[in-house]
Parts: structure tokens; sequence; C-alpha cells
């Protein structure tokens, strides 16, 4: 009788959300449109898909699929003011975590990444950040990173200043030394400074993870693949934020693919294109990798100075 009596009750007030560990993260599927409630590390964190507009915008989810791909994300914690915040509106699917991101913060924050899916897909990434009153939000929009890959479980301080290390991905390095799918990219690390989403992918203190990343490329690049210039790439890449790219780019000098391919860039960004092409006379042409690959590491910031 005691059994059923509580079953009843839970049906009555609602089961309980589920709890979740620290640092894992559930995703949300656009896709099923369902609401998403659990709880984490002492926190509530409820994701509530959005009805479709009255007005679509034509290439969206809402014209072909009627449904909308964007939620509301509320966090919930004891004696503050919850705070919400909405997936990209691009994003096929959101994947959410708690987690502490600095060693001294008042309660966890919460990870939201809204994912685009696919080879080339970026994401975008929101941080709610605790306050000693309430949450602010730091995202990758603001900072202007732009990001790729996945944030694994379980992230940790990986430099030891007491924050919290997000390893993702650059995206800069795809499509431009072969297709999208076999082309690696290198780590991106970011993590939370002054409120702030920050690249701090030049800390001496991360080089492990890209010695770690230069020894999963160093097989490929060094083969006989004839796509082997986007591992080369990338392994350079990795060795310039390790410390180690004199060596890494003489290595690469012995054995990249030469195919007589060129490479054009714009040199402006796409904010600043008029239209859809970018503008005449605004364009570099690189005739050897070695030229288009130290371009895009002065770029992206990877060659000191």
């Amino acid at each position: 009788m005691r059994i059923v009596t509580l079953a009843v009750l839970g049906l009555l007030i609602g089961a309980a959300p589920a709890e979740v560990p620290t640092g894992r993260s559930r995703e949300w599927r656009s896709w099923e449109k369902k609401p998403l409630t659990f709880t984490s590390g002492g926190i509530t964190v409820a994701v509530t898909p959005l009805p479709c507009p009255a007005q679509s915008r034509g290439d969206d989810t809402c014209s072909w699929e009627h449904f909308n791909n964007q939620a509301e994300v509320t966090v919930t914690a004891p004696g503050v003011v919850p705070l919400t915040v909405k997936t990209d509106r691009e994003g096929a699917y959101a994947r959410i975590a708690v987690v502490k991101l600095r060693h001294d913060d008042p309660r966890p924050g919460v990870i939201v990444e809204s994912q685009s899916g696919g080879s080339s897909g970026d994401l975008t990434l929101q941080l709610i950040v605790p306050t000693p009153d309430g949450y602010t939000v730091a995202t990758s929009e603001a900072a202007g990173i732009r990001l790729q890959g996945q944030i694994e479980d379980g992230p940790r301080d990986l430099s030891g200043d007491g924050k919290i290390d997000l390893v993702l991905q650059d995206p800069a390095f795809g499509t431009v030394f072969g297709c999208n799918a076999c082309t690696p990219r290198p780590p991106l690390i970011v993590t939370v400074g002054a409120g702030r989403l920050v690249n701090e992918s030049r800390d001496p203190a991360l080089r492990p993870v890209f010695l770690a990343d230069m020894a999963r490329l160093r097989p490929r690049c060094f083969s006989t693949d004839r796509d082997r210039n986007g591992a080369c790439a990338a392994y350079v890449a990795d060795a310039a934020r390790a410390g180690r790219l004199t060596t890494a780019w003489a290595a690469m000098m012995k054995h990249y693919q030469r195919d007589g391919r060129s490479w054009e860039w714009c040199d402006i960004p796409v904010s600043q294109w008029a239209g859809r092409n970018c503008p005449a006379g605004r364009t570099t042409r690189f005739t050897t990798f070695p030229d288009a690959l130290r371009a895009i590491l002065e770029r992206g910031g990877y060659l000191p100075g």
C-alpha cells in the first residue's frame, strides 16, 4: 500500500528531475521538441523548446519542418535570481553541463553549447558564470571567437590557474588544405577571464595539450598520404603553440605534398564584404603550401611577435 501511495503521489506532483554528475553534458535535441530538466551540483537546469514565431525567416526549421530548433535554458540555484539564456537559433542541438568554472566560485556554473552539426559545423558557447549574488553570461560571440568540436565530459583546470579549460578546435583550418571531414583542426582552448570568454591557447602551461596533438598528427603528416598537407598544417600549428615551431617547420618542408595547388584568400573578414564575394583587389594568392600555411598561422596568432 505504501509503494502504491508513493507512486501516485509522484504522478500528482511530478517526478523529481534527474540527477546528473557535475561535468557531464546532457543533450537537448531540437527535433524531439521535448523539454529537459535535470539537477547537478545543487542547481537545476530547465530546457524549454520555443514555439515557432508568427513570421518565420524562410531559411529556418520553422519554415521547413515546422518546429523551432531554439530553446530557453533556465538556471535556478538556491538564494539567487534564476537566469535564462536562449540557445543559438542556427544550432541543430544543444549540450548543457553544470561545472565549477573557477575553484573559488560561490556555486557551479553552466556550459551551454549550441551545435550546428556536420563536419564543418561551428558551435557557439555560452558560459553562465556565478557571481556573488547571481549569474552573468560570457559568450563566444561577444568574444569574437569561432569554435568547432565538442567539449568532453569532465572538463578541468589544465593550466593550474584555478580556472576550467575548455578544449575545442580552431575552425580556421577547415577546408583550407583538404576536405572538411578529412582535415584535422588544432586545439583551441578557452576559459573565463574577468567575466569574459578568452582564448588562452598561447599559455605555456597548456603546451602538453599541443604536444599530445602533435603526437596524434605526426604519423599522418609524415606519411605518403596524398591529403597529408591538412595534417601537416595542424601539426605545425600545434608545434607553434608548444614551442617547437622551428623543428616542426623544417620537418614539414621535407615531407609536405607538392601537388601544384594554389590558394587565394580574401584579406578582409566576411563582415566587411559588400555582397557575397570578396571585393576586387582584396585577395592574396599563394602558390605554395608553405606560403599559404605561414599566412594562416600569422592570421591565427600562432607565430611569435
